[in-house]
């Protein structure tokens, strides 16, 4: 395997005669405009279908060839399927790429090599490669236009390839079969959760839903299936079984009860002894997913090593996924933004602590289930604070007042002013309804990387007014 670190483009930009300040400066602004570039590209919204992201990897060198990938796809629970994933591969000593949607606080999170995000350098030079590529394609292809995601998905192919990691965990964005991912071949592929979510791109049935799921099935290539719906699970069966896809299931799983001392939990799966970083039964699942995979003799022709499956699961961070952010008062963080996450995450807080009560703090996206989300949330509260985004996607926390009819509720014009009234909060305190929220309470926090404050640029009508690299 390989440890070399990044190879460096000798295209890129640099400023060998400029002082430090300045050298700063200038990358500062060079990154900047590929994060406006990046939100002009949001004007093309979101389109399903593989050609275009087929013709972008080819024109940047078709940097997937070679790579190692292990596809993820699912309703819920990729995010943190990848993590354990990625924390167990870096374990036992691999070089790893990890590509994640959506970010908390700064795109840059998407793309992470052995643990670490993507420097604004860093970034700055994929999205100039990319961006190249883009404007000989558009030459050649008249009315050529990437998509954010597709670009994004570009730009981590270049990533993985020039830091010659050794194992790619890449998800899925939306579906599967038309996902901009799906142009790899993997070594296996995961599919952790089914539930209704995008009805207009995916279907309105669980069994379709599946179908699309199962869109990143590769003939001969093994696929986990988590825990999903019987309706589900036969749709991806019959995909599997028509392309010659071997289906594994998950073995059994149980969890000790949490002692509240840590962070972690102790579990079983299938007989064998862990303790998982992330807390929740719906994380001892997605832990059951990874272990599935990592126990395929597909790791130099023999399955990882249980020790390093161990140490990955212990040490295992994914924020914002029922992350315990203070303990006096308490306050959790969780980015359920769909009903089937929402009762995750309320099965996950009873496991913990019974039948508390907490102050919700809640905010969520234009084209989210938000009445469905809000009254599973809505259970256990005793008081809801309303959070206006400070994504222009946000939902008018005034249309969600009608949600909480029994749960006395307050408007926030955004998360700052809300921060105010829960300073003296004695807790609990649950953040959710969307990872944006989570975001901005994580990085409104002394001594955080400012990153946030350039999100604004990602927004089509900001990227507008500050031109394009």
């Amino acid at each position: 395997m390989t440890t070399g670190r990044f190879l460096r483009n000798p295209a890129a930009p640099s400023f060998p005669c400029r002082p430090r300040g300045c050298l700063k400066k200038a990358e500062g602004e060079a990154y900047r405009e590929a994060l406006s570039f990046l939100g002009q590209c949001r004007r093309w919204g979101m389109k399903l279908g593989l050609e275009n992201m087929e013709l972008l990897a080819q024109a940047v060198g078709s940097p997937q060839d070679g790579l190692h990938f292990l596809h993820i796809a699912g309703t819920n629970g990729k995010g943190s399927t990848a993590s354990f994933l990625a924390a167990a591969l870096r374990a036992a000593g691999y070089r790893v790429g990890l590509y994640t949607s959506p970010h908390l606080c700064t795109v840059r999170e998407r793309i992470q090599i052995d643990g670490a995000m993507a420097t604004q350098r860093q970034f700055t030079r994929w999205i100039r490669t990319v961006q190249a590529a883009i404007g000989t394609l558009e030459r050649k292809h008249p009315g050529f236009s990437p998509t954010f995601f597709e670009v994004l998905t570009a730009a981590a192919l270049l990533a993985f390839r020039q830091a010659e990691v050794d194992w790619v965990i890449w998800e899925t964005g939306l579906g599967g079969r038309l996902d901009a991912t799906n142009i790899v071949r993997p070594e296996a592929c995961v599919i952790t959760t089914i539930g209704i979510e995008h009805t207009a791109q995916l279907g309105d049935s669980l069994s379709e839903i599946a179908r699309e799921k199962a869109g990143i099935l590769k003939p001969g290539v093994p696929v986990v299936v988590g825990v999903v719906p019987e309706e589900a699970r036969k749709a991806i069966e019959e995909r599997a079984a028509q392309i010659g896809s071997p289906l594994l299931a998950i073995g059994r799983t149980a969890a000790e009860p949490w002692d509240g001392r840590e962070a972690c939990q102790r579990v079983r799966i299938d007989g064998q002894r862990f303790v998982l970083g992330l807390l929740g039964e719906h994380q001892l699942h997605n832990a059951a997913c990874a272990y599935a995979v990592l126990r395929l003799p597909i790791f130099l022709g023999k399955p990882l090593p249980r020790k390093s499956i161990r140490a990955g699961f212990r040490a295992v961070r994914w924020p914002g996924r029922f992350q315990v952010w203070k303990r006096s008062p308490l306050w959790i963080l969780d980015g359920a933004h769909n009903p089937q996450a929402a009762e995750a995450l309320l099965h996950a807080w009873r496991t913990c602590f019974g039948g508390r009560s907490y102050h919700l703090v809640f905010a969520v996206l234009r084209d989210k289930d938000f009445r469905a989300l809000a009254a599973v949330l809505a259970r256990q509260a005793h008081r809801v604070s309303l959070v206006r985004l400070a994504t222009e996607r946000g939902l008018d926390p005034v249309r969600l007042v009608e949600c909480f009819p029994s749960v006395p509720s307050r408007v926030y014009g955004c998360w700052r002013e809300a921060r105010a009234d829960l300073a003296e909060d004695p807790g609990p305190v649950l953040v959710a309804g969307s990872l944006f929220l989570v975001g901005e309470v994580l990085a409104d926090q002394p001594g955080f990387d400012p990153g946030l404050e350039f999100n604004e640029l990602l927004e089509p009508s900001h990227a507008d007014s500050h031109g394009s690299l």
